[in-house]
């Protein structure tokens, strides 16, 4: 990085690469491009030297925004750390701390098919296997004429079948482990990837986990008894609890979650911590159209019952819909001062709150958004039975959820 290319460079560019949960590949989760190759039918060095990888690393060297990067540069315009900029600060302590540089695929992403427990409001079939059922009940008049659910789960296998158990990928991965110094595992829900396990239990056994950072982003849901032990062995665990709520708001958009069992992993990962070497516990509070109302609620119970973690506001880009950079104008007036008001002792208001409120004040509300919103809601509230105005009765009063 230099001074003509600050404003662009990334590390992941040049050291990263992330598996799409189809084994798809991309340079990091925040792209809008991606390989049209795959883990499972190529190898991780065909991907990682893909032609357009290659364009877009010379591009961002150059200092040329990239417009695949868009989602990167609009969270910076709007005065937010980007990804970019968070993991090129990371790097630059790395190169600090112990003076060697990464070298070719060090930061491997990896979105471990579809197999979940869960089906999240703001997720899908092609993260969710739990999802695929309720999809395809709910939007089956959008498919192809006489489109089965067998036939539609039979194309659905390609989310899956890059991480399954007999895929060639997992061999392939066994012989790059040499340069890998972080992991991102996502999912689907990565506790429940048993080649996963093996993976890293083989990084043990060929020396190389002394140097090689893991980070987790699990549902609360699992905790994975029988192999948290090979964990101990990596250089430094990120252990990242996906909190979108509390109490039945949690259990309301992580269907079929239930709290009380996601406070007892919780627990579980505090008695855990005291055992390992350097051990990171956080929640990451995805925002959406549908939560954001309540995140000074939410805030109030992390500071007085999870202090001792860390927490990471996380943004929904897509689906569009809920996405709170296109809410309505009038709404905006209502919701921002309750931001604003957030206890100004709280860590958050250092690394994250400034850039999401600004976020919101920047956006262009878009009303055709805004009534996929509304409308993607009531459809799965009557297909699950749920309700959104009960479980959120004050911001489905100021959007005027039943007006329309």
């Amino acid at each position: 990085m230099n001074e003509n290319n600050k404003q662009s460079w990334c590390v992941n560019a040049d050291h990263a690469m992330s598996g799409n949960n189809n084994g798809t590949t991309k340079i990091c989760c925040m792209i809008e491009n991606w390989c049209d190759m795959t883990l499972n039918s190529n190898t991780i060095q065909e991907n990682f030297q893909k032609i357009d990888f290659k364009d877009l690393r010379k591009d961002l060297r150059a200092g040329i925004r990239s417009p695949s990067c868009r989602l990167c540069w609009e969270e910076e315009d709007a005065g937010r750390k980007s990804k970019r900029l968070r993991d090129n600060e990371k790097y630059f302590k790395h190169l600090s701390a112990d003076g060697k540089p990464f070298t070719g695929l060090a930061k491997f992403e990896l979105n471990l098919g579809n197999t979940c427990n869960l089906k999240c409001r703001t997720c899908a079939p092609y993260s969710s296997s739990t999802w695929m059922q309720e999809y395809y009940d709910t939007y089956k008049h959008e498919m192809p004429h006489h489109t089965t659910f067998k036939l539609y789960a039979q194309d659905m296998k390609r989310y899956h079948q890059t991480y399954d158990d007999e895929s060639p990928f997992w061999d392939d991965l066994e012989q790059n482990l040499h340069t890998i110094k972080q992991f991102d595992f996502y999912g689907g829900e990565p506790f429940m990837s048993k080649k996963m396990w093996r993976t890293l239990q083989m990084a043990v056994d060929k020396g190389y986990s002394k140097d090689i950072e893991v980070h987790y982003a699990t549902n609360a849901t699992h905790w994975p008894t029988e192999n948290i032990e090979v964990l101990k062995h990596f250089k430094h665990l990120n252990l990242n609890f996906s909190i979108d709520g509390v109490d039945d708001k949690f259990e309301y958009i992580r269907n079929p979650a239930i709290w009380e069992e996601a406070k007892e992993n919780m627990g579980k990962a505090r008695e855990f911590a005291k055992t390992h070497h350097d051990i990171h516990i956080s929640w990451c509070h995805t925002i959406s159209n549908m939560n954001i109302f309540y995140l000074p609620e939410l805030l109030d119970t992390f500071y007085k019952e999870y202090s001792d973690f860390g927490i990471y506001l996380n943004l929904v880009h897509g689906p569009q819909h809920y996405n709170i950079s296109y809410i309505p104008e009038d709404v905006k007036e209502k919701l921002i001062p309750k931001l604003e008001a957030i206890n100004k002792d709280y860590e958050v208001w250092q690394n994250f709150l400034p850039g999401v409120i600004n976020f919101i004040k920047v956006g262009t509300h878009n009303p055709e958004h805004w009534k996929q919103f509304k409308k993607t809601i009531k459809t799965h509230d009557a297909y699950r039975k749920e309700d959104f105005v009960k479980t959120f009765p004050e911001w489905a009063e100021i959007i005027g959820f039943n007006d329309e």
